[in-house]
Order: C-alpha cells, then sequence, then structure tokens
C-alpha cells in the first residue's frame, strides 16, 4: 500500500514536496524517477516482500517501463506465472513488479487482468507516453490536473497544490456536497483537478489525454436458480475472496462491529486463520452502542479483541485532522470514529480486512424497503391515489407530515424519487438553501437503465454513494493511520456474481439481505442475523443538540464563506427548527459545517 504522485516534466524537489503530503500513505520507504520528460514518486507502506527489492519505481529488465502503485494486485502470483513462461524475468516478489511486466506483454489490456485495488501510473519511456489506471470500483483514489500541455497525478488532492495551478472553486461540486455529503465521482471540489473515475485508464501523450473505460458493473445478465444454488455460491465465492486477501508479510486484522458484514468477514477469515486481532469502536451513548455484539462475535470466534469508546470530545479534537487528510468536503458522520478505529487497528497490526460492501451488494439499507414501497404506491390504482392527493394538495394542514411526504413522492419518476431519498438537502429545503439553482437529475437518470428498479437503485449506488461515501471514508481514514484496509465483498468478481442475483431474492418478504441470511445462517448466530440494522453510526443527533451546539452555532454565525452558497436567513430557519425539535436536521447541519471548516483549511482566500 502506497501513495503515488508525479508529473508530465522533471522536477525532483518538486515531486519530492507532492511525496511528504502523502507520507502517511507510505511512512516506510521514498522512490522517485526524473528526468527531463517525467517525474514519478511513491510513499512505500510495506506489505509485500518488505526488502529493498520492492522500492518503487520499478522497471522492466531494460529500464523502458515504469510504474509507481497504490494498492495491492491479488492475484499477483497467478499472473506472475504466466508472465514467467513467456519469458519475463522478475527481480523482486511484489506484486508491484507485475504491473510492469503485464503492460509489457499485454498494453492496457493488462488492467482487465488484475483482482484488486489499485492507482497505477505506467512510464513508457519509448513513446513518452504517461499511463494512468484506477480499479474497477475506485476503492483506491487517484486525482488529476490536465492544462498548459501538462499532467500531473497524486493519490490525493492536497499534493496537486504544491503546483502553481489554478485553484478555482467547483460550485456544482459544493451543491452535489451540500446534497449528497461528497463531491461527484468525475470532478472534484476544485474546477479544473478531476478523479480518474472507476473502472477506467488514462492516455498522456503529446500533451493530450485520452480516457477509456475497462469494466462497468452490469445487472442485466440474472442467474435464475433455486435458493440453494445461491447459498452455496456466496459462500464459497465470499471464501475465496478472503482468502486472498489475507496474504502480507505483514500483520493482518479485522475490523469487527457486531454486524452481518463484519461478523461474515470474521468467522470466515478464521477458517484460514488461527490467530486473528479484531477492532471495534463503542459509544458513550448506549443506544449507539453496538460494542457488545462485537465482543459476543469476538468470544465466538475466539479472536483477540480491542475495543476503543468514542466521546463527543474525540470530534473536536480529532476534527483537523479529518479536514486535512480528506481534501475535500465530506459529510459522513462516521468518518471521525472511522479514524479512531483506524488508529487502533494501526497500533496492532499493518492491514485490517472490513466488511463494506455488503448493504450495497445484498440490498442492506433501509432506503431500499423505503424505494420499494413507493414503487407499489405507483401500482395502485389512480382511483385510490389521486383524491387522496388533490386533499393532500388543497388542504395540506390536515395529513400527517409522514403522509404528506410518501403522497409528493408518488408525483415523481423513478430517479428523482431515488434522489429524494438518498438526498440530505430534500427538494423543498433545496429550493430555499441554495443560492443557485442546482439539478443533478441528468447524473442520476444515467444509472437507471435497468428493467428492474432495486437494480437501478444499486447501480446509482455502486457508481456514487459507495465510490464517494464509503470507500472514500475507509481509504482517507484507514491511510491517515498508515493503515492498510482490503475489502473481500468488493472482490470485483464477487460483486459481478451478486449483481447476477435477483434484487427479489436480496429483499423478499420486507426481509433485506435475505438470500445473504440465509448463506450464513450456519456461521452466525440469529442475534446478529435477525437484529435491527444499526450501520457504523454515532450520537451525533444528541451531539449537535448538546455538547457540540455551542461550538456550531458560533462556527455558522457572522460572515461566512458558506453564505456564497447558501442562504444563511434559511439556514437559521432550519437550525431553530431542529433545535426545538420541530425537525431532524441533523445531516446538513453538520454539512454546512464541515463545509465551513474546509473553507477555513484549504480555501480560506478563495
Amino acid at each position: 500500500m502506497c501513495g503515488i504522485a508525479g508529473f508530465s516534466f522533471g522536477d525532483a524537489t518538486l515531486l519530492k514536496s507532492m511525496l511528504k503530503c502523502i507520507e502517511h500513505r507510505g511512512p516506510d520507504d521514498e522512490g522517485m524517477f526524473v528526468d527531463k520528460h517525467i517525474s514519478i514518486g511513491s510513499r512505500r507502506l510495506k506489505i509485500i516482500d518488505l526488502s529493498a527489492r520492492g522500492k518503487q519505481p520499478i522497471t522492466n529488465e531494460d529500464g523502458t517501463i515504469y510504474t509507481v502503485f497504490n494498492g495491492e494486485i491479488y492475484n499477483f502470483i497467478e499472473i506472475r506465472k504466466e508472465l514467467e513462461k513467456k519469458g519475463h524475468k522478475f527481480k523482486s516478489d511484489t506484486d508491484t513488479e507485475v504491473i510492469v511486466h503485464s503492460y509489457e506483454a499485454y498494453g492496457n489490456e493488462c488492467f482487465e487482468k488484475f483482482n484488486g485495488m489499485f492507482a497505477i501510473a505506467i512510464w513508457n519511456s519509448k513513446e513518452k507516453k504517461l499511463i494512468l489506471a484506477r480499479d474497477r470500483l475506485g476503492k483506491k483514489p487517484l486525482y488529476y490536473y490536465h492544462a498548459d500541455k501538462k499532467l500531473i497525478f497524486a493519490s490525493e488532492l492536497k499534493a496537486l497544490l504544491e503546483h502553481d495551478i489554478k485553484k478555482e472553486i467547483n460550485e456544482c461540486s459544493i451543491y452535489h456536497y451540500l446534497t449528497f455529503g461528497y463531491t461527484p465521482r468525475e470532478e472534484s471540489i476544485f474546477l479544473d483537478i478531476k478523479k480518474l473515475e472507476p473502472g477506467c485508464f488514462l492516455s498522456f501523450s503529446g500533451d493530450k489525454i485520452q480516457v477509456k473505460s475497462y469494466w462497468k458493473l452490469d445487472f442485466s445478465e440474472k442467474i435464475r436458480k433455486p435458493e440453494s444454488f445461491f447459498v452455496r455460491e456466496i459462500i464459497s465465492r465470499l471464501e475465496e475472496a478472503v482468502k486472498k486477501r489475507l496474504v502480507a508479510d505483514v500483520p493482518v486484522g479485522a475490523f469487527l462491529s457486531g454486524g452481518i458484514d463484519s461478523s461474515a468477514i470474521t468467522a470466515i477469515i478464521k477458517k484460514f486463520k488461527k490467530d486473528l486481532k479484531t477492532f471495534s469502536i463503542g459509544f458513550e451513548y448506549e443506544q449507539y452502542n453496538e460494542s457488545k455484539y462485537a465482543k459476543m462475535m469476538a468470544d465466538k470466534f475466539e479472536t483477540q479483541h480491542y475495543e476503543k469508546i468514542f466521546y463527543s470530545d474525540d470530534i473536536i479534537k480529532l476534527l483537523p485532522k479529518i479536514i486535512y487528510h480528506f481534501d475535500e468536503p465530506f459529510g459522513d458522520l462516521s468518518a471521525v470514529p472511522t479514524y479512531l478505529v483506524s488508529e487502533l487497528a494501526r497500533k496492532h497490526v499493518t492491514v485490517s480486512l472490513s466488511g463494506d460492501g455488503g448493504d450495497e451488494s445484498f440490498l442492506g439499507y433501509d432506503r431500499y424497503r423505503l424505494y420499494r414501497l413507493l414503487k407499489i404506491q405507483d401500482s395502485l390504482p389512480k382511483i385510490i391515489t389521486s383524491p387522496i392527493r388533490n386533499i393532500a394538495e388543497a388542504l395540506p394542514n390536515i395529513l400527517p407530515s409522514r403522509l404528506k411526504t410518501y403522497l409528493k413522492y408518488g408525483k415523481l419518476n423513478d430517479y428523482q424519487k431515488y434522489m429524494e431519498i438518498e438526498s440530505s438537502v430534500k427538494f423543498d429545503d433545496k429550493e430555499k438553501l441554495f443560492i443557485k439553482n442546482v439539478d443533478f437529475e441528468a447524473d442520476a437518470k444515467k444509472y437507471f437503465i435497468y428493467h428492474d428498479y432495486l437494480d437501478n437503485a444499486s447501480n446509482f449506488d455502486f457508481n456514487n454513494y459507495l465510490v464517494e461515501d464509503i470507500l472514500t471514508k475507509v481509504d482517507r481514514a484507514s491511510m491517515a493511520a498508515s493503515l492498510e484496509s482490503r475489502v473481500p465483498i468488493l472482490d470485483y468478481k464477487f460483486v459481478e456474481f451478486t449483481a447476477s442475483i435477483p434484487s427479489s431474492l436480496k429483499l423478499k418478504n420486507g426481509i433485506s439481505k435475505y438470500i445473504f441470511k440465509k448463506a450464513l445462517k450456519n456461521i452466525l448466530p440469529d442475534t446478529v442475523l435477525n437484529r435491527k440494522k444499526q450501520g457504523f453510526t454515532s450520537p451525533f443527533e444528541i451531539y449537535i443538540k448538546k455538547e457540540l451546539k455551542d461550538h456550531l452555532i458560533n462556527e455558522l454565525s457572522g460572515k461566512n464563506r458558506i453564505y456564497s452558497y447558501i442562504n444563511k436567513d434559511y439556514l437559521d430557519k432550519l437550525l431553530k427548527l431542529h433545535y426545538s425539535g420541530q425537525r431532524n436536521y441533523t445531516n446538513i447541519i453538520w454539512a454546512v459545517f464541515i463545509l465551513k471548516k474546509w473553507f477555513d483549511k484549504w480555501a480560506p482566500n478563495i
């Protein structure tokens, strides 16, 4: 696991300053290659082949191809054997060297062969061509800037800011962040800095770039088999994915929240690994505290378990670190506890497996059930729904607020419904809170292409929420602690398989993750399989109303850059409604607060 950086001209001093920005991603070593055409470098966290032979950049036999690499290629041994049969010679035992020879043998098609998480840069000195590539699901980040006939790239945005480049705020990204809690998958908070999209590679040659996709998740082909088939296949395929992710020359542990996904990963790890350390976060407010379930699973699977309690003071103490490491505004409330559990794990291991991806793969979020209810409403005869809707519009004060909200959804098309469910800022508030009228419907619509509406919801989440929220959170928080996090449920082959499972087996009879739970029936106890989903949440609703109230109100008062984008008077109204207990605006308040703190750190004078 490493951090990478580089640009399309020679400057060793500038490259070194970029690498200094991402030293936390690779505290063990630094390597650079610089000539008049290229500067590429790496900060290395040693995971496989801890010797000096694994130092990046790594080259081919004649020194014409160089690569730096962030991530892991889990099938590198199989690929290496294939390449050795073709006559390629290896000087290390790293997965990085496999990338060099794979590019030499297969060109840009090599990325299709890699099963792993990665951000890769390859310099072809013969053709004076720079290639950047990102893994299929976007587990590892890669930012780039292309202007003035030059290309700059890095694992984290902050490294690009070491260059003298234009730092203009991307207004659409601001509003996207306020709506969803994260910036768009291809854009960043700065107008001219982009993200290489998951499953894509970029070629830079002759001052021009070309971006191509090499993989996309497809929900269109379904397997029609008995439930027993899926039960067998889920366990078999997940075991294979976990086993691949246990390969390391350093200690490997696991995050364990006590939920279904992390418990399943822990149970499977124990099939292959006798000694296992697990890590969890507990919370001071009991209604949010899942630590007893984590301890129950740790006892069941006989792991060496470590736990840390999260307090409100941790937020203020750690927030500057979070703002620094995330680079862009990030509104997920669990970013701070995710960093805290990563910091805990790093004291004992260098790699930790997580259960992320289970909710997207098996329809585990509550919003999928709500979306299903809204679709059932669509199937009701208009003779039933139209009169009620007419009454609601004519006499809005006589109906309960939940019913009014439910009826409002009936006017929206499929992707509008799902956007309203997933958004922190709803349509009605957005019109009054945002200074400008913004519409993300076109971005959403392109993911709603399947006959099955739940497949469409999954497709949107895999391409947006998963990569820009969940995986961004895990990458930045774990890397800030110099910890590698691996995600077996998001093995691309396993994901392709789960996409082929009919949604009727994922959400059945109102039961979320139905087929996944059935597959785990002989592995996990009913107390875990059947309890209400908590998720990795924290008592922010309480904190914002109590411990953090004065701090938040003080930060959001007076003149502030954020009020170039949002209506202060309307925000004040939302704050009054929230603190009076009439409405719950936790997500909006936190998102605006984080945006304010982001401007203070990264763009105070822009």
